[in-house]
């Protein structure tokens, strides 16, 4: 009975010891905290309002509109910049547009996200800068609270705490802060919207010109606007009235980055590929084929026969390829890959003639010489790694190249592409 009795309280003893280990392990963990933004209608509805020019802090988009560029500063409007001396740009105002993040233009119309809604801006006079139509609801929401307010954005940052090994919420919230959310979003709206918008139908003659990580696109007398899943196609016939046509779920319906009109096509791209669409019927485009490639984030550019896409680790997209990507779509029905190039981590790219311009992350900026569709690597004709480039636009007959990165705008003379000569630098101000 003695050794029965101890022999049960041995093992009382170990239980309780177990539990207590349990009850105190903890662990140190360090991970990118996401906390919610949320804001009611009231609060995202305010209406555009012309301020004095201010510095570049934390810029996004460019679009080229005649003389001026307008630079989007993320998550609050737009930097507008008389260019007709490269050399000397000057700043004329900024345009002030909560949870503003891409832009287009047609005639004096500027066109810009204030988070939900869509906006007509009449631009005619920068300094009396006039709102002429809000499209409500014009995109899609990221969720609501209790409150009914909108979740528009998350504050990020990186925090150290320990972790209590049973606390199953805390030790998720964590993981989910090491390994990204799937919808990252930042404080100035959602990571990886997009860069600029882009302008099709007569080609890359027409006034407008935008960047290749757009998801506003203009073609014609209609404005296409890309969100996760969904192509939104407004009726831009009456510049200050747009109006909602159509709505075309593009793909799988999910992964939906950026657009690229060009010609009587649609290039959208996903973070699975590349979609096709015919853009005869304007307010109603058709599938048409697909491009697939590993699942990483993938700007696009589309010149002639041939459609330059690239790919980037490093994002939501959760993917591991940095390359660029030559695609032949001289059968526009079955696209066909020609030449596959590593790279660093590319965002934004331009084509001129026979030479790409490419945005090559924190590698900086490069031009080459693309004549040989297989041999684009071994045909680098310059590499400035000093910028942190983001996307780029060439101007069609100015021999001249806008950049935008994390530290700022830059002009460059591309009469020599080889040894491209600084026009101009605006640089970001913290």
């Amino acid at each position: 009975m003695y050794k029965r009795n101890v022999f049960f309280t041995a093992v009382a003893l170990l239980f309780l010891m177990a539990s207590c280990v349990k009850d105190d392990c903890t662990r140190v963990m360090t991970y990118t905290k996401h906390t919610p933004v949320y804001k009611t209608l009231d609060e995202i509805r305010v209406d555009p309002t012309v301020e004095p020019a201010r510095d570049l802090k934390n810029p996004g988009k460019i679009y080229l509109y005649g003389n001026l560029i307008l630079i989007n500063e993320k998550g609050e409007g737009v930097h507008v910049i008389d260019n007709a001396n490269p050399s000397a740009p000057a700043k004329l105002a900024f345009i002030s547009i909560p949870g503003n993040i891409d832009i287009a233009m047609s005639g004096s119309t500027l066109y810009a996200d204030n988070y939900i809604d869509l906006l007509a801006i009449d631009v005619s006079n920068i300094q009396n800068a006039r709102l002429k139509k809000r499209v409500q609801n014009a995109f899609p929401d990221f969720g609501t609270n209790s409150d009914g307010a909108i979740l528009v954005a998350y504050n990020s940052e990186e925090v150290t705490e320990e972790v209590k090994c049973d606390d199953q919420a805390a030790m998720a919230q964590a993981q989910q802060g090491q390994w990204g959310n799937n919808m990252m979003m930042n404080n100035t709206g959602v990571d990886n919207a997009g860069v600029s918008a882009n302008v099709g139908g007569s080609g890359r003659e027409a006034i407008g010109i935008g960047g290749s990580m757009a998801r506003f696109g203009i073609n014609g007398q209609n404005l296409y606007v890309v969100d996760n899943q969904d192509m939104h196609i407004f009726d831009i016939s009456n510049t200050e009235d747009p109006t909602r046509v159509n709505q075309v779920t593009v793909g799988m319906g999910w992964g939906i980055e950026t657009i690229f009109p060009y010609q009587d096509k649609l290039f959208i791209g996903s973070n699975t590929g590349m979609f096709i669409y015919d853009n005869s019927n304007p307010q109603s485009p058709t599938y048409l084929s697909e491009f697939q490639h590993a699942d990483v984030c993938d700007p696009v550019f589309v010149d002639g026969n041939f459609a330059y896409v690239t790919l980037r680790s490093g994002t939501n997209c959760q993917g591991f390829s940095n390359q660029l990507d030559v695609v032949d779509i001289s059968n526009i029905t079955n696209p066909v890959l020609v030449s596959s190039t590593d790279m660093h981590n590319p965002h934004g790219l331009t084509v001129e003639g026979d030479n790409l311009y490419l945005c090559d992350g924190s590698d900086g900026f490069k031009v080459f010489d693309i004549t040989d569709k297989q041999a684009i690597g071994q045909n680098e004709l310059f590499h400035d790694s000093s910028i942190p480039a983001y996307d780029a636009i060439t101007i069609p007959r100015a021999d001249a190249v806008l950049v935008i990165g994390a530290d700022g705008f830059y002009q460059y003379s591309t009469s020599n592409p080889a040894a491209l000569q600084l026009l101009s630098h605006i640089p970001v101000t913290k």
